[in-house]
């Protein structure tokens, strides 16, 4: 290996590391995908918290077609963006979903430390009931899952 291909090599991109203060449940052995772990959360809080907003954020990743990408990309989509949000009186916290055993990606990892440090809670979630809890933790008016 030649000097040169040593300064190379430290050009390398590093991998973005998740700040800690963003929560993140362990992984799990559940074999339920992703949109139904989400789907039960966003079920519990429609019944049990009503003075919340929750919503998805349509990040276009099922988006088949060019054409398609390209307008959700000019009307302001933002790779990396968390799955869902919450909304309550003067908070506001934004969570990620995954399946039993999956990771973010780089642009959620960047995207949730830009979330952290402009002081929005957020979390990397695989089941509701520690959506829930999480959520009373950080503020929101729902009552934690026993």
């Amino acid at each position: 290996m030649n000097a040169l291909a040593h300064f190379d090599a430290l050009e390398t991109p590093l991998k973005p590391v998740l700040d800690p203060r963003v929560f993140v449940e362990p992984k799990d052995k559940g074999k339920a995908s992703e949109t139904v772990r989400q789907g039960e959360w966003v079920n519990h809080m429609h019944k049990h918290a009503r003075g919340v907003l929750v919503f998805a954020i349509p990040n276009g990743t099922n988006i088949p077609s060019f054409a398609g990408r390209a307008k959700i990309k000019k009307e302001g989509l933002y790779t990396g963006f968390p799955d869902t949000g919450a909304v309550w009186g003067s908070g506001t916290a934004y969570l990620e979903w995954k399946d039993g055993d999956g990771s973010p990606r780089d642009a959620q990892i960047e995207c949730l430390n830009r979330l952290i440090e402009m002081g929005y809670p957020c979390g990397v979630f695989r089941t509701a009931e520690a959506a829930v809890n999480w959520l009373a933790s950080v503020g929101c008016p729902v009552r934690p899952v026993q």
